[in-house]
């Protein structure tokens, strides 16, 4: 019974194995498509800051065309100062060449502000194209090894399940058909380890009679709460 039960706790280690190499190629593909996602969401905010960026420079320019078409007009008001005839005439070219020069003032303030808005938005749109240029080569490496892992994976898992197949043959029927039935009902999970009169399976003590009788692996012995089958091993 002793060499059944260590065979039927081999078995369970691979079945461990199989499931963690089936949820890896189930979860693989998702896994990609969140790493895509992310680089997506990544790639349209650092488009939408270089748009922003891009209105605000336009807007700046825009800015100082009108600054310089203004200054202009200054200029030809002033040259017209030599012509006037009345005072009256003077005051208004005064007036006029001031209330231009206050509007220049304040377009000038405005062209600052943009100013340093671009050199802000600048310097935090080369830290997001720095860390998406870093997200992209690390995204890229991890998909390389998951898709090498999802290649090799079908191999892996055939020879898994030839393994548990041969184990399982030197196995009685009665055994094969409780393990089945705990495999299908207790996640996955038939053969555990009592480690300090506890069961490893549902975490529930066991009688201390029980536990001794356990620690002989000389019967099959299952857990009162769970129904698991019981293996014992020190290392575990």
């Amino acid at each position: 019974m002793e060499q059944e039960l260590k065979t039927i706790y081999e078995v369970q280690l691979i079945e461990t194995k199989i499931m963690e190499s089936e949820k890896k190629r189930v979860l693989a593909p998702k896994k990609i498509e969140d790493m895509n996602k992310e680089l997506e969401e990544l790639r349209a905010r650092a488009e939408k800051e270089k748009a922003v960026i891009d209105e605000l420079e336009k807007e700046r320019r825009k800015k100082e065309k009108e600054l310089d078409s203004e200054k202009d007009k200054i200029k030809k008001i002033e040259a017209k100062l030599y012509d006037v005839k009345t005072n009256k005439e003077y005051q208004a070219l005064l007036k006029e060449i001031e209330m231009a020069k206050e509007a220049n003032d304040r377009t000038e303030e405005d062209i600052i502000v943009l100013m340093e808005r671009v050199e802000d938005l600048k310097n935090e749109y080369a830290t997001l194209a720095e860390h998406l240029k870093k997200r992209e080569n690390e995204i890229k490496k991890e998909k390389e090894i998951i898709e090498k892992d999802l290649l090799s994976i079908d191999k892996t898992l055939a020879e898994l399940r030839k393994e548990k197949e041969n184990l399982l043959s030197i196995v009685s029927d009665e055994i094969k058909r409780i393990y089945a039935t705990l495999i299908e009902k207790r996640g996955g999970l038939a053969v555990v380890n009592v480690k300090n009169g506890v069961c490893l399976g549902c975490y529930m003590n066991i009688p201390p009679q029980l536990f001794i009788e356990v620690t002989k692996n000389n019967s099959l012995i299952t857990c009162p709460s769970c129904n698991r089958i019981f293996y014992y091993r020190e290392d575990n």
